[in-house]
């Protein structure tokens, strides 16, 4: 009997001891063995650090404990993460469960973000997730600007130096000085030419009185015609809408006719101007013409003659020598 008693004391006592340390375990893991609660899960592509036993809040109040993280094959290898809750909380169904920093250490946790819908969630549902930006990528949002405006700060500031150093040089700045010495002289010349302007405005102020008084008469005068104006505009409209209504065409073609008969010879006129015998005829009668008046002017007596027996002279015919006709 001492040997059997012996055997239910060690299975007691081993019993005990594997249930101690479960239950030690578990409260190391911040799981209550003596509450059963409920199972969630939540499915993450980066679980970023989160542990198992890390704690599920609301409002910042701990409510449960992560439990278990695993590959879930079903899902492309997506990260499980089981979380126990305590009873007693209702989980609206829209909850979404995000995985945040909890400290400034970086220990990450769940923070449950309850939904509003009136649909509540049972133990084994599926919660949605989202992970919060880490402190980290924060002061990186923050920073990295402001590093790009330093490499920019920094690279304008090469680029003043370099033209520092190229103003120091000795060259550059006899140049610079001669520049300066130039530009002084320039304003000195358009302070003179400004002076003069002046001078040529005070003197000719009379001039310019009296000419923008001829300005405003010549105005008023043209205010005071203005109905004249009008009316020899009026008349030049009218004279445009006559053309208009005259029957420039037709008379156009008429003239176009009366040329084309003149170059076909045509009529006498078109005869006159075509007939090259004729116009040699009438030129060597206007030269003749001109030579018997010529001839008249230097010896009238051969003409004009006064005598009771009139005998008149023969005709001789002038000769021609290089002076003229004598």
């Amino acid at each position: 009997m001492s040997n059997k008693l012996k055997s239910v004391k060690v299975g007691v006592l081993s019993l005990l001891t594997i249930f101690l340390l479960y239950f030690g375990i578990n409260f190391l893991k911040g799981i209550n063995v003596m509450n059963n609660g409920r199972l969630f899960y939540a499915y993450y592509d980066n679980v970023s650090g989160l542990t198992e036993g890390n704690s599920v809040t609301v409002k910042g109040y701990k409510i449960g404990t992560v439990t278990k993280i695993n590959f879930d094959l079903e899902k492309e290898n997506l990260l499980k993460v089981t979380l126990h809750i305590e009873n007693g909380i209702n989980i609206p169904l829209n909850t979404i469960a995000k995985i945040m920093s909890t400290d400034l250490m970086g220990t990450k946790g769940i923070s449950l973000s309850l939904g509003d819908t009136s649909v509540m969630s049972v133990s084994g549902s599926e919660l949605a997730s989202s992970i919060e930006s880490s402190l980290q990528d924060e002061v990186n949002a923050q920073i990295l600007p402001l590093k790009n405006k330093t490499e920019q700060l920094i690279g304008s500031i090469d680029s003043v130096m370099t033209v520092i150093t190229s103003v120091l040089n000795k060259d550059a700045r006899e140049s610079l000085t001669k520049s300066l010495v130039s530009l002084d002289r320039t304003f000195s010349t358009l302070s003179e030419t400004m002076l003069v302007v002046d001078k040529m405005v005070n003197e000719n102020e009379k001039n310019i009185s009296t000419i923008m008084t001829n300005f405003t008469s010549i105005s008023s005068n043209l205010n005071a015609s203005n109905e004249e104006i009008k009316n020899i505009i009026s008349n030049f409209s009218s004279i445009s809408d006559s053309l208009s209504k005259a029957d420039i065409l037709s008379t156009l073609s008429s003239i176009d006719k009366i040329t084309s008969k003149i170059n076909n010879s045509e009529g006498s006129l078109g005869q006159l101007v075509n007939d090259t015998e004729l116009y040699n005829n009438l030129k060597d009668a206007s030269q003749e013409l001109d030579e018997l008046i010529a001839d008249m002017k230097l010896h009238p007596e051969r003409y004009l003659t006064f005598s009771i027996l009139s005998t008149s002279k023969p005709y001789i015919e002038p000769k021609k020598e290089d002076d003229g006709i004598k």
